[in-house]
């Protein structure tokens, strides 16, 4: 049996009880935080099951395979930060664990994906989910800035998650020399976006316009923003509390 056990979004005691009771019928228990990084202390969940917490990174995951290596002799239980299917490489697994005759549960945890909602944002008002990577000389992909448009012309907000080891102030910066290339006049200094960090633990929500954002201390990683598309007014006077 594999268990697949989302951690959510903040650290390690967003685990649901279930979760916890999962890991402690388990024989072997692995966990990677690389997908979506947390400030997890692993070592107070295996204080917690009295279990051995192996982490690790995308290699051992994605390459080695050693969580199904192991579901294939042993219960098993792989933990992840945020959801447990927030990761197109968590799905990857149960189809490779299927395929190999492995029983699969999955244990679901809170997510970047509900958790916005913080910002009173309608959920079933956003788009596409968007990815910002770090630009890297000679790679610097606009598929970010055409998604956002795509957003934007069928009046849906954006997430946009940011690449590890990305700030907000970084991101917005990105945003705008997107903007120098492509012209579309979605960005300006006087756009006004949102910032969430850290959501799940000592939240931080900013609405502002990028002139008064770039100038901002977010505090710990992760960040991610939100591009809105016009507001109702409902999602107006929230955002204005922030």
């Amino acid at each position: 049996m594999l268990y697949l056990i989302g951690l959510g979004i903040n650290d390690e005691k967003d685990i649901s009880l279930k979760g916890i009771d999962a890991i402690k019928s388990c024989d072997a228990v692995f966990a990677e935080l690389y997908t979506c990084p947390i400030h997890a202390d692993l070592s107070n969940l295996e204080k917690l099951t009295s279990k051995k917490i192996q982490l690790l990174n995308r290699k051992q995951v994605e390459e080695d395979e050693l969580v199904l290596k192991s579901a294939k002799s042993c219960d098993t239980a792989f933990l992840v930060g945020g959801d447990a299917l927030s990761a197109t490489t968590h799905t990857e697994i149960i189809l490779d664990a299927k395929k190999a005759g492995i029983d699969v549960k999955v244990i679901h945890a809170s997510s970047i994906f509900t958790a916005i909602a913080e910002t009173g944002l309608m959920l079933y008002k956003f788009g596409k989910t968007v990815s910002l990577p770090i630009p890297q000389e000679n790679y610097f992909p606009t598929t970010p800035y055409t998604n956002i448009k795509d957003n934007l012309d069928s009046n849906l907000h954006t997430l946009l998650l940011l690449d590890i080891g990305m700030s907000a102030n970084k991101a917005i910066d990105v945003l705008l020399e997107l903007e120098g290339k492509m012209n579309g006049k979605l960005f300006s200094d006087s756009s006004k976006l949102v910032v969430v960090a850290h959501l799940g633990g000592d939240s931080l929500i900013k609405y502002d316009a990028i002139s008064n954002l770039k100038k901002m201390d977010f505090g710990i990683q992760p960040h991610a923003l939100i591009i809105p598309s016009a507001l109702h007014f409902h999602e107006e006077e929230f955002l204005e509390l922030f």
